[in-house]
């Protein structure tokens, strides 16, 4: 008769030390999609086109605030730019379901960057004028019409959907590194020299670009496809006929249209209410993404976490509060402060509403959804328009904020926390 083995039961230091080991550690979870390649290049891609944007944000708006001293000036050349986003973001969300998406993000971020050197030369030589920058930002509408939905599917492309919430949260925060940086770089760059920022926005598009040509995978080929019209006019009764998925675009466009244009009248209030320069002025547009970068990292950590649904519609509501406290303030530093608030609340909003878009869609209709979603985003210098001529012929800056911020609570509040749908997402 053979012995009977024995097995000696771990000790309790043993079992904890393998515990331990199969738990993922905190660091793992909130940085989980670093371990796909071509998501890290593209992550560091966005992070240079982000730079480039806000380079594009301060330096454009302090130079029509000089030109002009303007508030309707300032909402009438962001009207220009998203005129172009609302026309050729459907074109461009059926195109990036046909063709290279690298390819096809490079070159509308090549464009930008030229776009970019342009305005500098201008600026340099002394030869810039209002009317130049219209047309500037026509083009930068048309490119980034095309570069927004393109670089969302990219996200999806380089992670997959297991890892789609924790990449959309961590691509937020890459986004929000950039809004707390680049304005800080650009202000001071403002004080210095109007046309570097403008050469410094075509450096970081540039490695925008080159990020995306050292990305690697191989990309479905597309189905037969429909006409474009006709695939663009598919991809919208998708959209309607799926109620959460337009409920979350419209909770997307209420900000887009109501709150963000505040960000154009910046220039105006900090020059005219809080009375610093350029270099203030930059500054005091890092708030919302001081608040947004906090936040970013802790919403990547629990990128799984359930209601997302409720906790977006707060955190929106939140950041809208924000913004209307800060258009009452006449203290540079609580200004700022309410703007680091409303940062927290923005990211989370931003986050989990796309997670939860791109969760419920069919992959068929991705591009052509989140072109939709990107067109909303277009309504922003429409609003700036509205805001501009309101606050230029009526109610000045900060009161035709705080009326356009009112109009957008109420209408997230229904549209969110009085959904069910919403909240049981």
């Amino acid at each position: 008769m053979k012995p009977t083995a024995t097995v000696t039961p771990p000790s309790r230091l043993e079992a904890e030390i393998q515990a331990a080991s199969s738990t993922p550690s905190r660091a793992s979870v909130t940085f989980g999609s670093f371990s796909s390649l071509n998501f890290r290049w593209l992550l560091g891609g966005t992070l240079g086109s982000s730079f480039a944007m806000w380079m594009e944000q301060i330096g454009q708006g302090w130079l029509v605030q000089q030109l002009t001293n303007s508030p309707f000036q300032l909402g009438l050349v962001q009207f220009v730019r998203g005129f172009s986003i609302i026309f050729i973001s459907p074109f461009a969300g059926a195109l990036a379901e046909r063709v290279d998406r690298r390819k096809l993000a490079g070159a509308a971020a090549a464009v930008q960057a030229c776009n970019a050197l342009a305005i500098g030369i201008l600026v340099a030589t002394g030869n810039i004028a209002v009317w130049q920058l219209y047309i500037t930002a026509f083009i930068g509408g048309l490119s980034s019409s095309v570069s927004n939905p393109v670089r969302q599917y990219l996200v999806f492309d380089a992670v997959g959907e297991e890892q789609l919430p924790n990449a959309i949260a961590l691509n937020s925060m890459v986004n929000n590194m950039a809004r707390v940086v680049g304005p800080g770089i650009a202000g001071f760059i403002v004080g210095i020299s109007i046309s570097s920022v403008f050469f410094a926005e075509f450096v970081f598009f540039i490695v925008g670009v080159l990020s995306l040509v050292q990305m690697r995978f191989v990309q479905a080929p597309p189905k037969q496809r429909e006409p474009v019209l006709q695939g663009i006019r598919l991809g919208v009764v998708y959209l309607v006929k799926h109620k959460t998925l337009l409920r979350l675009t419209a909770l997307q466009a209420i900000p887009s249209a109501l709150v963000f244009p505040y960000l154009q009248m910046v220039p105006n209030i900090a020059k005219n209410y809080l009375h610093v320069g350029g270099t203030g002025f930059g500054v005091l547009q890092t708030g919302v993404g001081i608040g947004s970068l906090v936040s970013a990292l802790f919403v990547a950590s629990l990128a799984n976490i359930r209601h997302k649904g409720s906790i977006a519609s707060i955190a929106l509501m939140t950041y809208m509060t924000m913004i209307l406290a800060f258009s009452f303030s006449r203290v540079y530093v609580l200004s700022l402060l309410f703007l680091i608030l409303g940062g927290l609340g923005l990211v989370v909003f931003s986050t989990f509403n796309q997670t939860l878009l791109q969760l419920n869609l069919e992959n068929e209709y991705r591009g052509r959804v989140l072109s939709l979603y990107t067109m909303v985003q277009g309504l922003n210098p429409f609003g700036s328009l509205l805001l501009g001529y309101v606050a230029e012929q009526w109610l000045g800056a900060p009161h035709a904020i705080a009326l356009f911020c009112s109009v957008a609570i109420v209408l997230a509040f229904v549209g969110g926390l009085a959904s069910k749908d919403v909240r049981s997402l």
